[in-house]
């Protein structure tokens, strides 16, 4: 009896003790989600290829709930349940009082201003936070760790920081309560310590609504929204780290939305930013912005800073790194950048990039999509760039452009992809679709351009600009479908073709193009063709596809009904059967690289085509004399492939 006694004891206590640590684990994460964050893979059995709304696509401010699974991981630093909190401080906002209570082993010292509140910490201690004040604020000194619940706490400082933790060492922001903070446009000026002999006495740390001079981790589930007047909204000195599940919501009306001197690292979780600060970015970091899941959305349009520098959505002196995750930009400023990078790497991931800026004139700053300087890398990532306004550039870097097993889709009004180091620059692309709509060149290197495999339509739509334009040498390999529109054409260099390429110069009153085997009605590659509006001379198609094989007829159509396609990509059909065709040219390849048309001549303005009609009849007797030399030239010109 007795032993069945204590043996009901023992079960109902350990039931409790298991239903304490659990609301205590629950307190600060929740570890039961089963969905990861979402990852983007190349997935090489898609049907239907390019988005339909690909022209239209906006970015606004998403808040809609993002599931994510929870890890432990006890080798983490940066995970608050790492660390060991034993003392406890309650703060209490009423309005312009703070009641504040600490227990007797925490070795805290406390003072308050009506509302304002410092405490001096000895030992690493765990404030909890709630209740609401229109003028009041929280501040941690020592050299200790701290972490601070906000347990539902509507909290304004108009005179600096809502929260600042002046301890270099680590900061745990959990959100337990749906919470606000907020400062106002005016900081009361904190001047830097006096020099002591043999060390430096720094002043204290005022750079955001949320600051700390040590690393700053923020988790917990509950609503965060920070809204920023004077200074940067989160701010810390050495890293930033945002943890899954997390929901913060960002207004910067002053500077910068999320900012680190080191790194600013985002595991997850969903961030909103609207940040209109002159000069500001939406994120920022000298050494590194890693995200690696959840959803980031950053809209911005602030206009150059005071120091002459222009906005941009994301921006690093050295690395940004997404590997997971959706990121979405919204880039309005003069002169702004979606991402900017010394080194841009994409993997796993979805990339919305929306630029709507003009250039800065006065700095000479460019709007770009994403631009980086030496390295600018897609991986297994889908990425989607639009720029309007101005003549801004989609992906642009200075030396090196790789885009292996991904979708890349792109509408600019200046280059859709550039390359711009001369005889140094690269862009490769392995296993890709690729569709860029451009104003100027679609694709420009002024190094090499190598295309190994992939499906690759580009388009350039000015005068005398190409779809792919190389300075050195442009490599088609045997596995990639390339189309290229435009009015010039860069011509691959024949010892480097592993199949058979053709240049089609097509007039400008075509409405389609396709190209199927002689006498049989399988549709090789077939598209519309875009109405060009500068376009009065005639389109150049530059084609290479699989397909080709040598000594085989093609023929090359007008028109043609296509039906049933395997594939179909912004337009571009590829497979299927094609009917009613309306046959243009046979054509049978017998060289790697032909042409069956004359170039397209170079484009002459208006007011100089007067001058040339008058210097024909100068020309007409000269060209008498070697008329027969002239003819003799064109017919081998004819039969040779051009370089």
């Amino acid at each position: 009896m007795k032993l069945g006694y204590y043996l009901f004891a023992f079960i109902i206590s350990a039931t409790l003790l298991a239903s304490c640590h659990h609301a205590n684990s629950n307190e600060q994460d929740d570890f039961s989600n089963e969905l990861d964050p979402p990852v983007w893979t190349f997935n090489d059995d898609d049907v239907e290829l390019g988005t339909t709304d690909f022209y239209t696509f906006d970015i606004e401010r998403d808040y809609s709930k993002l599931n994510e699974r929870m890890y432990k991981d006890p080798s983490k630093k940066m995970y608050v349940e790492n660390s060991e909190f034993n003392d406890s401080i309650n703060i209490t906002y009423n309005g312009d009082k703070a009641t504040v209570s600490c227990s007797k082993s925490s070795g805290a010292s406390v003072q308050t201003d009506g509302a304002h509140v410092i405490i001096n910490t000895t030992k690493d201690v765990t404030c909890n936070v709630k209740g609401n004040s229109e003028n009041g604020s929280l501040k941690i000194v020592g050299e200790n760790k701290v972490l601070i619940n906000l347990k539902g706490v509507n909290l304004k400082n108009p005179k600096g920081p809502a929260i600042s933790n002046q301890s270099k060492n680590q900061c745990f922001l959990v959100t337990l309560s749906q919470s606000v903070l907020s400062d106002d446009s005016t900081y009361t000026e904190i001047p830097e310590g006096e020099k002591q002999e043999g060390e430096k006495q720094e002043g204290e740390k005022q750079n955001g609504c949320i600051c700390s001079k040590g690393s700053l981790a923020i988790s917990g589930k509950a609503p965060l929204k920070i809204v920023a007047n004077g200074a940067d909204a989160i701010h810390s000195s050495k890293t930033i780290f945002v943890r899954r599940g997390s929901n913060i919501d960002i207004e910067s009306h002053a500077a910068s939305a999320i900012k680190a001197k080191n790194k600013v690292k985002i595991e997850g979780g969903v961030i909103n930013i609207n940040s209109t600060g002159r000069g500001g970015h939406g994120i920022t970091a000298k050494e590194e912005v890693l995200i690696t899941g959840g959803r980031t959305t950053i809209i911005s349009n602030t206009g150059a800073g005071k120091d002459g520098k222009n906005s941009r959505g994301i921006k690093s002196d050295s690395l940004v790194n997404i590997y997971g995750g959706i990121v979405r930009i919204k880039e309005s400023s003069i002169g702004g950048k979606g991402i900017r990078a010394v080194k841009f790497h994409a993997k796993n991931c979805m990339i919305d990039v929306l630029t709507f800026g003009t250039d800065d004139k006065v700095s000479g700053s460019k709007n770009r999509g994403i631009k980086a300087v030496e390295e600018l890398r897609i991986d297994s990532a889908r990425v989607r760039v639009r720029t309007e306004n101005g003549w801004n550039e989609g992906l642009s870097c200075r030396y090196k452009i790789l885009i292996n097993n991904s979708l890349v889709e792109i509408k600019s009004r200046d280059d859709a992809i550039s390359a711009g180091e001369k005889n140094q620059a690269n862009i490769e692309i392995n296993n890709s679709r690729v569709y860029a709509d451009s104003g100027m060149d679609s694709m420009d290197s002024n190094g090499t351009i190598n295309i190994n495999s992939g499906l690759i339509f580009v388009m350039a739509n000015s005068h005398l600009c190409r779809g792919l334009d190389c300075d050195n040498k442009l490599y088609i390999g045997p596995d990639a479908t390339v189309v290229s529109l435009g009015q010039q054409y860069t011509p691959p260099a024949p010892s480097l073709l592993k199949s058979p390429v053709c240049l089609v110069t097509r007039p400008h009153s075509d409405t389609q193009f396709c190209l199927s085997t002689t006498g049989k009605d399988d549709n090789i590659v077939s598209f519309n063709f875009p109405k060009f509006h500068f376009f009065d001379s005639g389109i150049v198609v530059l084609l290479s596809t699989p397909e080709f094989k040598q000594e085989t007829s093609y023929d090359f159509c007008r028109k043609a009904d296509v039906s049933n396609p395997k594939h179909t990509f912004h337009g571009l059909m590829l497979g299927g059967t094609a009917s009613n065709k309306s046959v243009a040219v046979t054509h049978s390849f017998n060289k790697f690289y032909n042409n069956y048309a004359d170039p397209v001549p170079k484009y002459v303005p208006p007011t100089a085509r007067k001058a040339n009609t008058n210097a024909t009849a100068t020309d007409n007797a000269n060209t008498k004399t070697t008329g027969n030399t002239q003819t003799k030239a064109k017919d081998e010109a004819k039969t040779q492939a051009p370089v």
